[in-house]
């Protein structure tokens, strides 16, 4: 098989800088737009994206059983990926506008739009993910595109946290109450064309017969009953609700707590930009140490850095900083968990003749989802049941509650995270 060059990197890293100029403005600025803007009480919003992962815990399997099935001369993931990029830009807008139906209508507004925009994220992002998978069968060139598209993520997310607040604060100048809708509305505009490159450049070379297929039964019980699929299933599900929580809930902490306002971007901006520098060494770390014991060095680390946050001085700026510095070295193990996943692909392949990609893909997808869910569910709902309420008072008890809901609850769960991880057997 050829090896894989430079540009097949670049193409697949550009991918995950358009998925976060999406999601990740959802998952930092959703809860805050629904309570601040939309008009939501928290309580209504942690229920709504609990719903809503109900939902995706049918709709994602789906994908992955329709990806397993489609046989294109395009490939079987990367037409899903140029479909449901425009839909993710329609979607985009939609769940960041105020329609102004009353309060029961603009409830239903709200999840009909999050839910429909978590379906067509599903169909752009579930393809893109399980793209290493049929790239390269060479571990190496696994590893590096892992880290091509964890680069990407935090390439994306920081050039968001950079520009969010901004953006928002001018639009909010010339077009009152549109400000996050207009901004969702340019990045999903400027993700589409990086979606289609990907989509373009990344190249399926590994490809599966229609007679090879096996029935979406089947490959939910390869997976299901797959000791290192589901460990790896459970440590996403809890990274995601230590991770995604944290940043869902962060700007009530910066706000409130911390109470300085003009360095939220740099606060949020931190760990990412670490994670950047740290992240081109991860290859090397991962053949030195293992996938394994590099998760276990970065849930460490992220650990440390949330307790700091929670025990230290929360007004003090350059400890806050240091934090946040050790928070983000965590981010060297980013790419082990998709490489896990192209290896225990592999692994079902070797030992059954089945290869459940689509399946497996799909229903860590949805790990991800149920923890960043949770998260942001428990992260909202701690605040909530400390009395915060948008425009009220600030109260010792509630700068408590946001403390343990930004800070204390992700760490818990970083910990818990390396039960399943220790679980995972397959060789590097």
């Amino acid at each position: 098989m050829e090896k894989l060059k430079g540009k097949d990197y670049f193409s697949f890293g550009i991918g995950n800088v358009a998925s976060q100029l999406s999601w990740t403005m959802v998952s930092s600025y959703l809860t805050l737009f629904y309570t601040d803007v939309f008009g939501l009480q928290a309580g209504a919003v942690a229920i709504l994206f609990l719903v809503a992962r109900i939902w995706d815990g049918i709709n994602d399997p789906m994908m992955g059983a329709i990806m397993e099935h489609t046989h294109t001369k395009y490939g079987r993931f990367r037409p899903y990926i140029a479909i449901g990029a425009p839909l993710l830009v329609i979607f985009t807008i939609l769940t960041f506008s105020v329609p102004g139906f009353g309060s029961v209508g603009n409830l239903i507004y709200a999840y009909i739009t999050y839910i429909g925009l978590g379906m067509v994220y599903t169909m752009t992002n579930v393809p893109y993910l399980a793209l290493p998978a049929v790239m390269s069968n060479d571990p190496k060139e696994v590893n590096k595109l892992n880290t091509a598209q964890m680069m990407g993520m935090v390439i994306g997310m920081i050039a968001l946290q950079l520009c969010t607040l901004p953006l928002v604060n001018y639009f909010e100048g010339i077009w009152p109450g549109r400000g996050y809708q207009i901004t969702a509305g340019a990045y999903a505009i400027v993700a589409l064309p990086l979606f289609w490159f990907c989509a373009k450049n990344c190249k399926e070379r590994i490809t599966v017969k229609k007679e090879e297929q096996t029935s979406t039964k089947e490959s939910l019980k390869y997976v299901l009953k797959d000791r290192n699929a589901m460990s790896v299933i459970a440590y996403t599900t809890l990274n995601m609700i230590g991770m995604m929580g944290r940043i869902g809930c962060a700007t009530y902490f910066y706000i409130y707590v911390v109470q300085n306002f003009a360095l939220i971007t740099v606060f949020m901006m931190m760990p990412m930009f670490v994670g950047a520098i740290v992240m081109p060494f991860g290859p090397k770390v991962i053949d030195k140490l293992g996938r394994k014991k590099t998760l276990y060095v970065a849930l460490i680390f992220q650990t440390a850095g949330c307790l700091m946050m929670f025990f230290g001085p929360y007004t003090n700026i350059p400890y806050l900083l240091l934090a946040h510095v050790v928070y983000g070295i965590g981010y060297i193990g980013g790419a082990c968990g998709s490489s896990m996943l192209v290896d225990v692909v592999t692994d079902i392949h070797d030992r059954t003749g089945a290869r459940p990609d689509g399946i497996l893909f799909s229903m860590n997808s949805l790990a991800g989802k149920i923890g960043q869910a949770i998260g942001s569910a428990l992260g909202i709902a701690i605040i909530g049941w400390f009395g915060y309420v948008a425009g009220k008072d600030i109260t010792n008890e509630v700068r408590n509650g946001i403390q343990i809901g930004v800070n204390l609850m992700p760490a818990i769960v970083y910990v818990l995270a390396l039960i399943p991880v220790a679980m995972y057997k397959l060789e590097d």
